[in-house]
């Protein structure tokens, strides 16, 4: 079929133009332009060698070069046919005026007018050029002319032969580090943002000669940072005395926006260079021309052999004065080998290789002699900022449930918190829940990133990743050994799993010889999990004996003990749970509160033993007596008094002082100490003399009357309490004035219980609250109260008597004690057990303290770290009070 015209303009998806006259005038016109600019840049090209002192384009000529004595205005013309009169006209005739003002002074040099064409002036217009009243300093210059000056570049007779021409001419620019055509294009373009009129339209001599070389620099100047940059937790230094440095990271970690940021503030001169882009075979020379751009100048430049690869990085190498220090970015798209022979290179070099965690890290450090870094990621107070930047401000549990999920790692949280703010209504708890949950609908930038890993494992690795993931907490070798074989593999594969994760960076080791995985890919590896809920079942029920075994045989980790009571809920093992909950310890845990559910289900189950809905009330009604829920207390008495009415022959001691407890706590509320004594002595009448329950039934009297408001009644109370405690555990009040901890607990029964330890030091706490409240001294009480609670492991009491102690230290002038107590004991409990909510009350009292020692800067940082988080009414007024009394403070 024969070619139509139509068919000839074709678009380039196969539809036919329909205009095709509006066609050719747009890439005529496109064409022209191009020219104009491509001849341009051929002039920069040329710039050095016409001695020119500027070329300025789109003024009154499309360019023009002053030179020495000389001023030339250049038009340059692209046609389709030949050259017109009609079409040098206009400029010729105008061209009077700009020798007007030469010759009148008001600019400098001899003037003169170049029209640039692709195409031989026609007949006409060449009889002109001959003619004996052609203006002397009007040229045509067109392809069959000859230059009028030597460093002129010729007028081309299309864009292809101008493209070549300025291509040969970029390859004679001394030691580029870009190919010629490249520099051809990157100049043309600074000449189109030029003629925009953006910035200066004037390339001055110094302009062109950093021109050249700004090319080389900005090719790989460290990237524009997209947010203002927050630190990341305990992060290392840029340059250190170290010759080579391997920091890793998963994509998202913020490795290059650590190095950009700390290149700033850097005094040594620094190279970055990305090897993203590039095939693996250019990295070296593209590095030796980064290197002998920023450090070489030209002749030293020019001396180089005519090399490649790692041999021109070696004859760079060689010319350097001092040793260069170079971040290397992305260096895991490199070889082991290949950045082996790169930092053979450069011997005297420092390097900063940046890079993603690969198979053979393990084996790449051991080559270099080198231990791998990582970054942390963001502190709860960083990641607490991004959140109530984003408007989804959370509270410090949620903050932690984030960084756990996230591992801090800047791109995931900014990515959660944008998801938060776009996809939850700016409720971070409930997209926490969903992730975790593996519910959220909108992909996440760690989901994109992270699959792409997990799916190229081996399955033994996925599945080893999936068990850490259900564990939560760090295991050790045996225990990850017993849970694996549950899983269905034996050794050999359970050590293959772990080789790989180890290699991907997804396995990490704590200090005391604990595995784990890193938090950012936890919840995408449980993901991997067996899918059969008769195996994941198993596999709750065995990780719980593990861990049941490890807290019997004496661990103490409050991960642990969480991670075990939540798996009793999950997989209903009440009898366990009900004992768990049954420990003054239990409700000093934070996670309690999250087994609030499985309790409810119990208290609410008519078919389940008396005893244990009796056991799941009164777990119920001392939560809601911690949070001084008055109506929830008083329904879940009643709730516990109508069961004891229907079953008080199953009723022992314990139910008598539980219940004795509770009814006394309803009295005190409605401050009727008449009922709350009867009530104690009614119950008291049930129990045998000097019985740890009639000492349990005393201390709540004490409590009640406390918060009836008689505190000289329950002062006297509780003194005698601690007295006949202290006789029970064998101990003599001399002992423990002055004494550690430690001394104390060597003075202790052999076979001394921790539960009365526990007791012992509420009595103390009970009668430090009263003589407070008496305007008495009572910091050496308290102090001997957190003692005791340090003892029995009880942190949430000694933290909150601790803080008691320190505030009446600050009163007393003693800030440096003051400051030992809160750093030294009560911020580090606080974190270790994950008392989110005492960190922060820590923290603000810390705040107030550094003020009083006249340190405002760190007080005011401090304080303002905290109002990020979405905290309870009551406690934000309490920080914003703190924030006015370091003001306050201030201002003397």
């Amino acid at each position: 079929m024969p070619e139509t015209p139509e068919s000839l303009h074709a678009g380039v998806h196969g539809d036919p133009v329909i205009d095709t006259d509006q066609l050719v005038r747009i890439t005529s016109l496109h064409r022209g332009f191009l020219y104009q600019h491509l001849y341009a840049a051929a002039c920069l090209l040329r710039f050095k060698t016409a001695g020119m002192h500027r070329l300025l384009v789109e003024r009154d000529e499309d360019l023009e070069a002053v030179l020495p004595g000389r001023h030339l205005y250049l038009q340059v013309k692209t046609r389709s046919r030949p050259l017109q009169w009609a079409d040098v006209s206009g400029a010729v005739d105008g061209f009077a005026a700009v020798r007007a003002r030469h010759s009148e002074g008001r600019r400098a040099g001899q003037p003169q007018l170049v029209i640039v064409a692709n195409v031989p002036p026609g007949p006409q217009l060449a009889a002109k050029t001959a003619a004996a009243d052609w203006p002397g300093d009007v040229t045509v210059l067109t392809p069959q002319a000859a230059v009028p000056e030597e460093w002129l570049p010729p007028a081309w007779s299309d864009l292809e032969e101008g493209i070549v021409w300025c291509a040969r001419e970029a390859a004679q620019v001394p030691f580029s580090s870009l190919a010629p055509l490249t520099l051809v294009w990157k100049l043309a373009a600074r000449v189109v943002y030029a003629c925009t009129g953006h910035g200066d339209q004037a390339f001055t001599a110094d302009a062109v000669e950093d021109l050249h070389e700004q090319f080389v620099k900005e090719l790989q100047a460290f990237p524009v940072l997209a947010h203002d940059y927050l630190p990341q937790a305990d992060e290392p230094d840029l340059l250190t005395d170290d010759r080579v440095r391997l920091i890793t990271g998963f994509s998202g970690a913020g490795k290059t926006a650590w190095a950009a940021h700390a290149a700033q503030h850097c005094p040594e001169p620094l190279t970055y260079f990305d090897t993203a882009a590039l095939a693996a075979e250019v990295v070296a020379g593209g590095l030796a021309r980064e290197l002998a751009a920023r450090y070489l100048n030209a002749e030293q430049r020019t001396a180089l052999p005519h090399a490649s690869g790692l041999d021109l990085l070696r004859a760079v190498h060689q010319h350097l004065t001092g040793p260069p220090a170079v971040v290397l970015d992305n260096v895991h798209r490199l070889s082991a080998a290949e950045l082996r022979q790169i930092t053979q290179a450069l011997p005297t070099a420092r390097l900063v290789l940046l890079g993603q965690p690969r198979p053979d890290q393990t084996a790449l450090t051991a080559h270099l002699g080198i231990t791998g870094e990582s970054l942390n990621g963001w502190n709860a107070d960083r990641v607490a900022q991004v959140l109530a930047d984003a408007g989804a401000p959370a509270d410090a549990a949620t903050v932690n449930r984030l960084m756990t999920l996230t591992g801090g790692l800047p791109l995931y949280v900014r990515n959660a918190a944008l998801l938060a703010q776009n996809h939850y209504a700016h409720d971070t708890a409930r997209m926490c829940k969903a992730l975790t949950d593996r519910q959220h609908t909108v992909p996440t930038a760690q989901d994109l990133i992270l699959e792409e890993t997990f799916e190229g494992m081996v399955p033994q690795a996925q599945t080893i990743a999936s068990l850490l993931a259900l564990a939560e907490v760090p295991l050790t070798e045996d225990e990850l050994s017993r849970l694996a074989q549950d899983a269905g593999l034996g050794p050999a594969d359970c050590a293959r799993g772990l080789r790989t994760l180890v290699g991907l960076g997804i396995l990490q080791r704590t200090g005391d010889g604990l595995t784990t995985l890193h938090d950012a890919t936890r919840t995408l590896a449980a993901d991997y999990a067996p899918h059969r809920p008769d195996t994941q079942h198993q596999l709750e029920l065995a990780l719980s004996g593990i861990l049941h075994d490890s807290l019997t045989n004496g661990s103490s980790s409050p991960g642990r003990l969480a991670r075990w009571a939540r798996l009793l809920a999950r997989t209903e093992q009440t009898d366990q749970l009900l004992s768990l909950a049954s420990h003054d310890y239990f409700f000093d845990q934070p996670f309690a509160v999250d087994l609030k559910p499985a309790l409810q289900m119990v208290a609410d189950d008519l078919t389940a033993r008396a005893i244990d809905r009796f056991d799941a009330l009164n777990a119920l009604a001392t939560m809601a007596l911690d949070a001084d829920d008055i109506s929830a207390h008083k329904q879940l008495t009643a709730e516990l008094t109508a069961l004891a009415d229907a079953h008080r022959e199953q009723w022992g001691i314990r139910e008598t002082v539980v219940l004795a407890g509770h009814r006394m706590h309803q009295h005190a509320y409605d401050r009727d100490t008449k009922a709350l004594n009867a009530a104690y002595l009614a119950a008291r009448a049930a129990m045998p003399k000097n019985s740890a329950a009639r000492r349990i039934l005393r201390y709540n009297q004490a409590e009640c009357l406390y918060r009836a408001g008689r505190y000289t009644q329950a002062d006297t109370i509780a003194l005698d309490l601690a007295e006949t405690y202290m006789a029970h555990l064998g101990l003599d009040p001399g002992e423990i004035v002055g004494a550690t901890v430690e001394e104390v607990a060597a003075h202790l029964e052999a076979d001394a219980d921790l539960d009365d330890c526990k007791r012992l030091a509420d009595c103390l706490s009970l009668s430090a609250w009263c003589k407070r409240n008496l305007n008495q001294p009572f910091a050496l009480t308290a102090a001997h109260a957190m003692k005791f609670y340090q003892l029995a492991q009880a942190w949430r009491h000694f933290i909150r008597v601790g803080q008691d102690v320190a505030d009446d230290l600050v009163q007393l002038g003693d800030l440096q004690q003051a400051m030992y107590i809160l750093d030294g004991a009560l911020l580090p409990a606080a974190q270790h057990q994950g008392l989110a909510d005492l960190v922060i009350a820590v923290r603000a009292q810390r705040a107030v303290v550094l003020a009083h020692t006249g340190d405002f800067t760190a007080a005011r940082t401090e304080i303002e770290s905290l109002l990020h988080y979405n905290l309870p009414h009551e406690q934000t007024q309490e920080i914003n009070n703190q924030k006015n009394l370091i003001e306050h403070l201030a201002g003397g």
